[in-house]
């Protein structure tokens, strides 16, 4: 939540200053972006969760149920687990390959543009391996 606003009073800002002052923000438009960053990732995660992640209803709702179950149960979980560990491996890579680089206008790394991929992949992994296991011993996840 703290990281939506401060993307919005950042956003807000950046509007204000650029068109009712006229005088634009040099490090704005780079922070939204990486808290727009932030968020997204961190989002991910808190879908995966609470069993929110993203799935294609339309093809989805034409299945049979049994089908449906067992995508659910098997294939879903091993497509994000595998989603979860390339985030982690690349996002890894990614930090290391720019961790040079800087932002110019907030004189910060571009670390904190690629940090929030591999803690994300984590995260995700984690609430899945949590998920998987109570599902495994019959207990309610947050979805039901």
């Amino acid at each position: 939540m703290a990281l939506v606003t401060a993307l919005a009073v950042v956003v807000f800002l950046q509007v204000f200053n650029r068109f009712i002052l006229k005088a634009p923000l040099s490090w704005s438009e780079d922070l939204a972006m990486l808290l727009f960053q932030w968020v997204a990732f961190l989002g991910a995660a808190v879908g995966v969760k609470r069993s929110r992640h993203f799935g294609i209803e339309l093809v989805v709702k034409k299945l049979s149920a049994g089908t449906r179950y067992w995508i659910e149960m098997a294939v879903v979980p091993v497509i994000v687990g595998i989603v979860a560990v390339v985030m982690i491996t690349e996002g890894y890579r990614a930090i290391q390959f720019n961790y040079t680089r800087v932002y110019s206008s907030m004189d910060l790394s571009y670390v904190w543009a690629y940090l929030p991929i591999p803690i994300s992949g984590l995260l995700i992994l984690i609430y899945l391996i949590q998920r998987e296991v109570q599902r495994l011993r019959g207990q309610k996840t947050e979805r039901g």
